[in-house]
């Protein structure tokens, strides 16, 4: 299955026409995101989030599984439900036959705004409208899981992408100077790519204290590795953010 996020961005000029921005973030297994955008004369917002999902299963590869997400109920309401707006029926039909006529397999569901792509999706139609280049999108995302338990000598640490999962077990030293979840953490982070952005959960409070501040560290030793640890991604452009306290 294959997912796209839309999004569109509309406004009256002056003399009473309307400019629309649409814009689109298409997810396919084991590749990173792409992003589309265009500028449209268009009616209304609702037409300019059709003329979305229409490009969506544009780009989208003929004869997969297409999940439009969006957060335009009119859309959901046309394409997902056959019961939408009259005044949306021409378009509503456009966008399906052309998933029919490329053996896409659609469907429509609600996201918020909030959603990463979503937001990227925003951004993209905003500029478009606007006619200004694409902003960046945002880089490669990998969820990483940190278990850990006090009494053992070895955490493991999962890291999913899409398409992929990676699990490895690591040794923990005891006689370390640096503390045994900061090693886990440690760890975790050299298993990314470069500039992809780390989701970790369940890292100690500790082990995320040390990683944004190494000189917090008692020990030189320690201080030292974990500088050194934070160099290292940043200078292969890894972004760690962390979800929830262990």
């Amino acid at each position: 299955m294959n997912h796209a996020y839309v999004d569109a961005s509309w406004h009256e000029t002056q003399e009473g026409h309307g400019v629309g921005g649409w814009g689109l973030i298409l997810l396919r297994p084991g590749t990173l995101p792409a992003g589309y955008q265009g500028q449209m004369a268009a009616p209304d917002n609702n037409a300019a989030e059709l003329r979305a999902v229409l490009e969506a299963v544009r780009h989208a590869p003929p004869g997969e599984g297409l999940r439009v997400h969006t957060d335009n109920e009119a859309v959901i309401a046309s394409v997902g439900r056959g019961r939408g707006p009259h005044l949306l029926a021409d378009l509503t039909r456009e966008v399906l036959d052309e998933a029919g006529a490329r053996a896409v397999a659609l469907r429509v569901t609600y996201a918020p705004r909030t959603r990463r792509h979503m937001q990227a999706a925003h951004d993209l139609a905003n500029a478009a409208r606007r006619g200004l280049p694409p902003p960046a999108l945002p880089g490669p995302q990998a969820e990483v899981l940190i278990e850990q338990r006090p009494a053992l000598t070895e955490a493991r640490v999962s890291l999913r992408r899409p398409g992929e999962r990676v699990t490895a077990h690591i040794p923990l030293d005891p006689l370390s100077d640096v503390p045994p979840s900061a090693q886990a953490l440690l760890a975790a982070v050299t298993l990314a790519r470069p500039g992809e952005h780390l989701l970790v959960r369940r890292a100690s409070k500790l082990a995320q204290a040390l990683w944004h501040r190494p000189d917090r560290a008692l020990l030189p030793a320690a201080h030292t590795a974990l500088a050194q640890a934070r160099q290292a991604a940043d200078g292969q452009g890894v972004q760690v953010q962390f979800q929830g306290l262990g």
